[in-house]
């Protein structure tokens, strides 16, 4: 048997395998994700060790947080001769106060760069980014409901929920007790704002034509805070045709690489509909990019199980039998299904918190005996959740039956605390994690700059022959920089810069919107005589699919365009660092090996800054919502269909259509604008990418002066001995900064 040791840190990011005390991350076949989250390749991890190790015996033991360790636990499950120990990684209560402290305590240090207010925006910006967690359900499956449960009380208006043209952002603010609301018009106006809102006003506010968006804030109990920003979604019904933006908004979220988590609210009772159709292929395609993330950001709640009667057989397993075939049917692999009753918790969360029931809600709650007397209705049983967690909810069972507590016993079987665990465990695995990287990250960098020009100046102090040579070179660098030859160089390959046609990204995207989905609408039509009104609602129900479709193929545009433009970004920085390196002659062998490229590299931004510098001045924004650009959008939706054209050149003076040609020509009108909008696609992909081009050349020139200036820090450093001595003697304070501010650091981000 093999002994592996692993360690993986998911606030660095960064993993650790040795075998004989050498680590095998820095080279083979798995070096690729030394700095990628566990979750992305963990499929990969034991396969790879087997065929490296040539033996399939292997104790494993593994430093590192809980969750992670029970991800790869189950991943070993797989294995028989494979054997996994836990080292417990040693966690701080509350890393991201720890990090507001550090960088407060950096404004006030000696080093200027630092002290930069911008520094000190970028962290505060990744720091208080919002999570979105987006629920989306079809008609009747209870989403209002549901969200009612998490919320403990009756918020959000279940009338014709799928069909709602109003998007509802609830933000978590825990220290508030009441519901305050503010809404918007399409354009982001502000129309009207209540304090203390109520049921009835979500109402008023809902049925408001006026009202795209509202933003909620309140308190969401079972929800951990975790300084997350966290925001539930309530999206329109994938069947919702009032608005295509909210329709889009749905697609977007499901499509986002930033990975938000998704709630998708099942009727146990009905779930055949093909309101969903293109909406849960969109779901299978997401989760299979990513790794395991990608699967446990979707959730399926199926609800409604309570009206499975055990008594008379209703067997409850085999509905999530049907629930996990016919998400397979959409090619959805071991979907995360969670079994609930949402007003059963609903209600027994409005008894618990003393607020008044209807005659209906109290039937309801004196009907809980169900959920504790019957065993195959402790619908808790039958969610996917880490043994960690479903030893938590076991626990509190016992304990609620210790204090004859039958209500929260009863709330605990109605599974909806098990979705809220499970939110909680992607929370802590993923989006806390990630929001520490990112917040480290934006001055990370900075301080590794500074760490290193400490190192520098302590290297060169004793040894004359050093500082010789970095003079020598930084006269030679600061020469060239000067003559501008390489620069003028440089500016003129990017302008010759060429990248991979665009055209064979959309083509892809083209085929599955044009031969796949469109082709499986128009083989639905039967080539027959039908009477007007089968007809309209044949129409009306095609009208819907197609709709989906061009948010679908939308959405996949729009992410084709990003990535594109990532990918270009990230060759215009890759292409600078070659310069660099040629300018200072890292790759001929001119720059010493003992002084790091990094000091000069740290100036150049990553995609992210790139991207973001590049495209801020088209980005409205008030407060954290997102308003209308009035910028031209690069598409047109279709808006073709008209009833009332329909009633007067179709139906007005015969009986009967003949269906598949009257519906062709309905589809024809909707090929033409789907083109029309992937050549706008194109158009627009082309443009973005010139006036990145643009913008990048532009910033040649401030990405050259920062160059001058880290050059002329180098060669005053090594200007005199004597000098040196002298800088070196005022600089140990700021040194002995540097270093404790590094170790206070590591030690936030260590596990």
């Amino acid at each position: 048997m093999v002994d592996v040791y692993m360690k993986y840190n998911p606030y660095t990011v960064e993993t650790v395998i040795e075998i004989d005390g050498k680590n095998v991350m820095e080279n083979g076949k798995l070096s690729k994700y030394k700095n990628e989250r566990l979750q992305v390749w963990i499929h990969e991890l034991l396969p790879t060790l087997i065929e490296e190790l040539n033996e399939d015996s292997i104790h494993i033991r593994f430093k590192g947080t809980l969750p992670d360790y029970e991800d790869l636990r189950e991943a070993c499950q797989q294995f028989s001769s494979i054997r996994i120990e836990h080292i417990p990684a040693k966690e701080s209560a509350d890393k991201m106060e720890e990090l507001k402290k550090l960088v407060e305590h950096m404004q006030s240090g000696p080093f200027e760069s630092l002290r930069n207010e911008k520094v000190k925006e970028n962290f505060y910006k990744a720091l208080n980014s919002e999570f979105e967690i987006a629920v989306i359900a079809t008609m009747s499956s209870g989403k209002s409901t549901l969200i009612n449960a998490l919320l403990g009380k009756e918020l959000m208006p279940s009338k014709n929920e799928a069909c709602t043209a109003t998007i509802a952002r609830i933000k978590n603010v825990p220290e508030r007790s009441t519901f305050s609301a503010v809404c918007y018009d399409a354009d982001g106006n502000e129309i009207k704002s209540k304090e203390n809102v109520t049921y009835k006003d979500m109402e008023v506010f809902n049925n408001d034509s006026a009202v795209s968006v509202i933003e909620v804030e309140g308190n969401i109990p079972p929800i951990s805070a975790k300084t997350m920003n966290l925001v539930l979604v309530d999206t329109p019904g994938p069947n919702n045709s009032v608005d295509s933006s909210h329709r889009e908004h749905t697609y977007r979220v499901i499509k986002d690489d930033d990975k938000p988590m998704v709630l998708y609210v099942l009727n146990g009772t009905q779930l055949h509909t093909d309101d969903d159709y293109f909406l849960l292929n969109s779901v299978a395609e997401a989760m299979k990019v990513g790794g395991k993330q990608s699967k446990d950001r979707f959730i399926f709640a199926v609800n409604k199980a309570d009206e499975f009667d055990p008594e008379k057989g209703e067997d409850l397993r085999g509905v999530l039998e049907r629930v996990k075939k016919y998400l397979e049917s959409h090619g959805i692999e071991n979907p995360n299904i969670y079994p609930i009753s949402a007003e059963t918790a609903k209600v027994i969360r409005m008894y618990q918190n003393g607020i008044d029931l209807t005659r209906k809600q109290k039937q309801i709650l004196n009907g809980i005996d169900l959920f504790i007397e019957e065993p195959i209705m402790h619908l808790e049983q039958y969610a996917p959740l880490s043994p960690s967690l479903k030893n938590a909810i076991a626990d509190k069972i016992m304990m609620a039956r210790d204090h004859q507590d039958r209500y929260t016993e009863a709330l605990y079987h109605s599974g909806v605390p098990s979705i809220e665990a499970a939110i909680n465990e992607y929370l802590d695995k993923y989006a806390v994690t990630s929001k520490i990287t990112n917040a480290v990250n934006s001055f990370r960098k900075i301080v590794e700059r500074e760490r290193i020009a400490q190192k520098l100046q302590e290297d060169i102090k004793n040894d004359e022959q050093k500082r010789q040579e970095i003079y020598r070179e930084m006269e030679r660098i600061g020469g060239e920089l000067e003559q501008g030859e390489k620069a003028k160089q440089f500016r003129e390959k990017i302008e010759n810069l060429t990248f991979e046609d665009i055209k064979g990204s959309i083509e892809k995207i083209r085929h599955k919107i044009f031969y796949d989905n469109l082709q499986k609408i128009s083989n639905k039509f039967r080539n027959e005589d039908v009477p007007k009104h089968e007809a309209y609602a044949i129409l009306n129900h095609v009208r819907k699919d197609v709709e989906a479709l061009q948010s679908d193929a939308i959405t996949d545009l729009e992410k084709t365009m990003i990535d594109r433009l990532r990918n270009d970004a990230q060759q215009y920085i890759d292409e600078y660092r070659s310069y660099i390196r040629n300018i200072v002659g890292f790759d001929e062998g001119k720059w010493p090996t003992w002084a790091p490229i990094e000091f000069f590299e740290a100036d150049l931004p990553d995609v992210d800054d790139l991207i973001n510098s590049y495209t801020y001045e088209k980005k409205v924004k008030v407060g954290t919502r997102t308003v209308k650009n009035e910028n031209k959008k690069w598409y047109k939706p279709w808006t073709w269909f008209s009833p009332a054209y329909v009633e007067k050149d179709i139906y007005e003076k015969r009986e009967y259509v003949k269906l598949s040609e009257f519906l062709e020509g309905f589809l024809q009108s909707f090929r033409f604008s789907l083109e029309e909008n992937f050549a706008n696609a194109i158009n627009h992909l082309e443009k973005e990418k010139a006036k990145l081009k643009k913008y990048f050349i532009s910033e040649i020139n401030r990405l050259e002066k920062e160059m001058k200036k880290r050059v002329q820090e180098l060669k005053e450093m090594a200007s005199h001995s004597n000098e040196l001595q002298k800088r070196i003697e005022e600089n140990e304070r700021k040194k002995q900064w540097l270093d404790d501010f590094i170790a206070r650091l590591d030690a936030i981000l260590e596990i």
